[in-house]
């Protein structure tokens, strides 16, 4: 059944406008109406005529019913921890939190098919990021082995991974925590990488804030709180991805000055030169001294940037959700049709082609009834 409203639903307004990264002022312009109407519309104090709301939905590409429907969902919206606050607008930021609204939506809606993992570490507000790391390390069996898909792993373990919703460099990877009903729901959004080695390491950052995610009141951080946050973040990821007692074996020898070894490393680790650099600093292998040597190499040799083998690997991206609908076409023979129409029967009317923008699906796969094959263990209800 619906969740239709008699009435225009201000806040879906609201959402739609910042899902679009626009302002009262642009839409005010769009309609040719004044700031003070989009407002009212969005505060409940007017009802848009009839001609408006077909305007609005043209503009910002949500169907009509959207404005008029109710959430059926018990959602409690948790922190989203951004890495480059300084190169991020508050525009860009909130289209990217309500696409991830509208992600967890969608996913309890496939949730009424399949079943996904549930996510199994608890979190921790009094552990440094040595003994964060082990804990994961620990909890999810994975020895003291390098991580060659940190992104695979987080997916089986219950976290929502959906690649970039589109091209901004401006926009690294982040996380976002919804409480679910009674159930935590950890999503990580990947950045636009242009690496596997930042890409892990970018995932193993986020975790750290997904575990940590009762420690923080983002809105009172100050900006030195917030670096501060960033750094043991960036610990965190070191220690998972870089066991210290694995790295300082391969440490030993007087090949820990050497660059280009940092670089053939890489290929153990899954993670930048410059990461293991500054591990290897972190951990004791090298002085300080060592330390600024090496990372003089990297500048003169221009690998800021940019380091050799970079391209070597091809970028990983996240398929749980992607095969989660595969078995629904496949095995529950819900066509996307089908998949819209119970969406719009939770309440959360959309067109087929923001859906698939938000689950990363091949463009038309919800036109199109073929499903291709795939080897993923996801229970289906």
């Amino acid at each position: 059944m619906s969740m239709l409203e008699s009435s225009f639903n201000g806040a879906r307004l609201r959402a739609a406008r910042q899902y679009n990264g626009m302002t009262i002022s642009e839409v005010a312009q769009a309609l040719h109406i004044t700031n003070q109407s989009v407002s009212q519309f969005e505060n409940n104090k007017v009802e848009p005529k009839n001609e408006n709301v077909f305007l609005l939905s043209n503009l910002l590409g949500f169907p009509r019913e959207y404005f008029y429907e109710s959430d059926n969902l018990d959602i409690t919206i948790g922190n989203t921890y951004f890495r480059s606050l300084a190169s991020t607008s508050k525009k860009e930021r909130n289209a990217q939190v309500e696409k991830v609204h509208l992600l967890v939506k969608i996913y309890e809606g496939i949730q009424t098919y399949i079943r996904f993992p549930k996510f199994d570490l608890e979190q921790q507000d009094n552990m440094n990021p040595e003994e964060l790391a082990e804990y994961v390390r620990d909890k999810w069996g994975l020895e003291n082995n390098p991580i060659y898909n940190l992104i695979d792993i987080m997916e089986k373990h219950g976290i929502i991974i959906s690649s970039a919703f589109e091209k901004n460099s401006n926009i690294d990877a982040y996380s976002h925590v919804e409480i679910l009903g009674n159930q935590m729901v950890p999503i990580v959004v990947l950045g636009y990488e242009k690496n596997i080695f930042r890409q892990q390491f970018n995932a193993a950052h986020e975790l750290g804030h997904i575990l940590t995610d009762g420690m923080y009141e983002l809105e009172e951080l100050s900006k030195a709180e917030y670096r501060d946050m960033e750094k043991f973040m960036n610990q965190f990821a070191g220690a998972l991805l870089m066991p210290r007692d694995l790295l300082l074996n391969d440490l030993m020898g007087r090949w820990k000055l050497d660059l280009g070894y940092y670089i053939e490393l890489k290929k153990k680790y899954r993670v930048s030169a410059q990461a293991l650099i500054v591990r290897a600093n972190q951990i004791g292998a090298i002085t300080a001294n060592q330390y600024q040597y090496l990372m003089k190499q990297v500048s003169q040799n221009n690998y800021r940037k940019s380091e050799p083998l970079d391209d070597a690997y091809q970028l990983i991206f996240p398929r749980y959700l992607k095969h989660a609908m595969n078995l629904i076409r496949k095995e529950k023979k819900i066509s996307g049709n089908d998949f819209m129409n119970f969406l719009k029967s939770q309440g959360i009317s959309l067109q087929k082609s923001m859906v698939e923008k938000l689950l990363n699906l091949d463009e038309g796969f919800l036109f199109d009834e073929a499903v291709k094959e795939d080897k993923i263990v996801l229970i289906t209800r």
